[in-house]
């Protein structure tokens, strides 16, 4: 663990980092071991603690989360409600130090945070998409919310064990989250297309892939064209992984309340450092890329460019989910409480973005 972390070792899984790890079969593959030791919260420090027995790790299947979600009161509707509580009750903290008092102190970017990041990358899910269907309109567009609502799981899931987020107060963690879903997910969604497709088609899972008729179909088109613009300029760039990392966490610290957020301080802190990690990942880029400071403005203008996109792509979700009877689109539970509660706050301007350059 101590040396995949330091990143003396990148271990990577020869399976779909899904692999059983237990007291038998703990050997079999390092890369689900160290993915598995993150997430049950384990620390470089935990040994040097005073106080071992407050040390244990966060039991992802303690509290089964089902995709439907459960209605629960407070901020961010039920299923940000449960990640809350599970960020806010957990004893530790994988990647931020706590204090002599047991308290989080300012939150801190580890060496090798790129190891990190990549051990952490939520794996591909899957959409389920029922192929025995006609490719309908609202037959598409309610796979494609059924697959977003799969995937907010493992952003929450990703966002527990991203160094230095869990040392922001739970309420900036869940706004952050709000904010920036939706870029997230149509970011992640340009990762794939340019790496299985090379940019020539919408990867939206393995089992559900948008080719030029299914972009038609879907009634978005002009969005699907965006997208698909984005993973091509992924392949005009040639984005390096550890690139694709670095930027995919400044999208989630880069839309905040007009207002700021509880503890701005320790926001900003953190996304400086992530926006230095990002240098240093288009540093270690290959030599045939450049390397220079042309290249770390192309990303950042490419970064800029994903909010505008994702502000179209959340017009276009507000509208069918006003629509949703009339137009027969479904939506899980999960999504239905976090647009719920993010449309009032968008459409009355309280949203700030985050711009590299000057618009």
């Amino acid at each position: 663990f101590k040396r995949a972390v330091e990143g003396q070792h990148n271990y990577l899984c020869a399976g779909r980092n899904d692999c059983i790890i237990d007291k038998i079969r703990r050997k079999n593959c390092p890369a689900c071991r160290v993915r598995k030791c993150l997430q049950a919260g384990m620390n470089l420090g935990a040994r040097k603690s005073k106080k071992p027995g407050k040390l244990k790790g966060v039991n992802e299947d303690s509290t089964p989360t089902k995709e439907g979600g459960q209605t629960c009161p407070g901020s961010g509707g039920g299923y940000l409600s449960s990640g809350e509580k599970e960020l806010s009750t957990s004893p530790t903290n994988a990647l931020v130090p706590h204090g002599p008092g047991g308290g989080l102190v300012t939150p801190y970017l580890p060496p090798s945070i790129c190891s990190v990041l990549e051990l952490i990358e939520p794996e591909v899910v899957f959409a389920g998409y029922d192929n025995t269907q006609p490719d309908t309109t609202d037959h598409l567009l309610s796979s494609l919310n059924q697959l977003a609502g799969k995937q907010m799981i493992r952003v929450v899931k990703w966002a527990k064990v991203l160094p230095g987020f869990r040392g922001l107060p739970i309420e900036d963690q869940i706004t952050l989250i709000q904010y920036s879903w939706m870029c997230l997910s149509s970011f992640s969604l340009s990762w794939r297309s340019y790496k299985h497709t090379n940019g020539q088609m919408l990867y939206f899972a393995p089992d559900l892939v948008f080719n030029e008729d299914r972009m038609q179909q879907s009634a978005m088109y002009d969005l699907c064209l965006g997208m698909r613009q984005v993973s091509q300029e992924f392949v005009r760039l040639q984005l390096t992984y550890q690139e694709f990392l670095s930027m995919k966490v400044l999208l989630l610290l880069s839309t905040v309340p007009k207002e700021g957020l509880k503890n701005q301080a320790a926001f900003e802190e953190m996304r400086v450092n992530y926006i230095k990690e990002l240098r240093r990942s288009v540093g270690k880029a290959p030599t045939t890329l450049d390397r220079r400071g042309n290249r770390s403005s192309q990303l950042t203008k490419l970064l800029d460019a994903m909010h505008d996109l994702g502000g179209e792509l959340l017009d276009f979700c507000f509208y069918t989910f006003r629509e949703s009877q009339a137009l027969k689109v479904e939506f899980p539970e999960m999504l239905v409480e976090i647009i719920s509660d993010q449309i009032p706050k968008v459409e009355s301007g309280n949203t700030h973005t985050l711009y590299f350059h000057k618009k």
